[in-house]
């Protein structure tokens, strides 16, 4: 189960470590432990996928390690495939802007995961190891949207690499372990635990896909990219963002990079799926009342995968191939895994009933070109106001509207901004009930006061917004 999203209003600053620029280098590092420490997880499909980019197996190889006494086998088997990354940028009067990084090594002949905003920080890279060695090295792929990116050492070859565990086996509570280069000071080791699971993107990177682990391990510039190890020597994480409060750190979780590095060696960049679609306003449960659910649609972009399935505003996706969905940022996070031209079958719930719907997807837009989708004009004129919902019992809505049900104006802070309501919407059902006037959409109102949804049509599409408990 995913833990739910803090606000973060607030709670991170973007931490820099620099030798002569602002280049931004923030990431986390801990030390922890597995609750099967010293045993190798299970390879999952992921890992299968992305056999031949890194090492399967058992990361320490020693029967006589017991991490209750002590750490050190396990980061003498880890610590050499473990890199310090230094960025330099050319500059109008030389080299310039030199920053540090981490990273690991997951490849013999050289590849190393980092964080995609330590490689964008740079034009040239030194990559050094804990034995003293160092390479140049090429930026083989990146990948903004989940701050991944891979890095290749040039003439690398019989390095030492780390074995790559599961994240999804975790649990709140086991002991994880950061080694990196906080301040520039290489092979740094520090402790924590696993403090949450599941925290989603928190607003760090635009559109950004990365669905943090949170731990309390002690967190500095320069761990960024460094990779976060259970107690049996597997990296369960990629360092990434420092919180603005002691306690907070965050990590990619592997399992998510696994789905991404071997397009990102391959492609060297990332083509997500997309089927057009926007998530529903839904507000909290009723009191002592699970939450539902599922990922419920609110809008329907036009001439998308979505509208051409035939998916409509308010059904709720519960499932992708067979496999739960909870919310609407699992469904989207999970979407991206998929490429264009992917076909995924979506079972979707329906007033009331289980429909299974298969999408072709097509490519992911730029974040700029979403924007512009969620922005564009409506096809109709604005409403003129000549019915207040505003007095009386309507206030529960909180929106004025036209005659012909066009939303004129929607009152800050009220229901229906919550509902995700905007100017220019039509009114066209309310609680499931079609209406055609201010007096049906009162009574529709008034019948069903546990719930609130309403249905409206925006330009060419639809949107459904809903709050229950109320």
């Amino acid at each position: 189960m995913r833990s739910k999203k803090p606000s973060v209003h607030g709670l991170f600053f973007l931490s820099f470590c620099l030798l002569g620029s602002p280049a931004l280098f923030v990431g986390g590092s801990g030390c922890s432990r597995d609750a099967h420490a010293g045993q190798p997880t299970a390879p999952d499909e992921a890992a299968k996928a992305g056999a031949g980019y890194w090492r399967e197996g058992v990361a320490v190889d020693d029967p006589n390690y017991d991490p209750t006494l002590s750490l050190a086998p396990m980061l003498d088997a880890v610590r050499p495939a473990v890199v310090s990354i230094q960025t330099t940028r050319e500059g109008r009067f030389g080299t310039t802007g030199m920053g540090m990084g981490s990273g690991f090594i997951i490849s013999a002949d050289g590849l190393v995961v980092t964080n995609n905003h330590v490689a964008a920080a740079g034009e040239h890279f030194e990559v050094a190891l804990d034995d003293g060695r160092v390479f140049e090295a090429k930026v083989v792929g990146s990948d903004p949207l989940t701050d991944l990116a891979v890095l290749r050492l040039e003439g690398g070859k019989d390095l030492p690499t780390v074995v790559l565990g599961s994240s999804e086996a975790l649990r709140v509570g086991d002991w994880l372990v950061a080694v990196g280069s906080p301040m520039g000071l290489s092979q740094t080791v520090t402790r924590g635990i696993l403090s949450a699971k599941g925290r989603g993107s928190l607003g760090l990177y635009r559109d950004g896909y990365a669905d943090f682990l949170q731990t309390d391990a002690a967190i500095n510039p320069g761990n960024s990219g460094g990779p976060l190890f259970n107690l049996a020597g597997e990296v369960i994480g990629i360092n990434t963002a420092v919180g603005g409060h002691d306690g907070l750190g965050f990590a990619v979780p592997i399992d998510q990079a696994k789905a991404v590095l071997p397009r990102l060696i391959r492609d060297g960049k990332i083509t997500r799926g997309w089927i057009g679609i926007s998530g529903g306003a839904e507000g909290k449960p009723a009191y002592g009342q699970h939450p539902e659910p599922g990922a419920q649609i609110g809008e329907i972009h036009p001439d998308t995968p979505a509208a051409k399935a035939g998916l409509i505003s308010g059904d709720r996706v519960v499932e992708i191939d067979g496999q739960a969905v909870e919310d609407f940022e699992q469904l989207r996070a999970r979407i991206g895994e998929f490429a264009p031209k992917d076909r995924v079958a979506l079972t979707v719930i329906r007033e009331g009933k289980r429909k299974l719907i298969d999408v072709e997807l097509a490519e992911r837009p730029d974040p700029d070109a979403i924007e512009r989708m969620a922005r564009s004009p409506l096809d109709r004129p604005q409403s003129s106001p000549s019915d207040d919902l505003y007095a009386g019992k309507p206030a529960r809505l909180g929106v004025e509207i036209g005659a012909d049900l066009g939303v004129v104006r929607v009152g800050p802070g009220s229901v229906a901004e919550r509902l995700g309501l905007r100017a220019g919407d039509v009114i066209q059902k309310v609680n499931g009930k079609s209406v055609d006037s201010v007096d049906a959409i009162v009574a529709a109102l008034e019948q069903d006061r546990s719930k609130l949804e309403v249905q409206v049509q925006r330009g060419a599409g639809s949107y459904t917004g809903s709050l229950s408990g109320k």
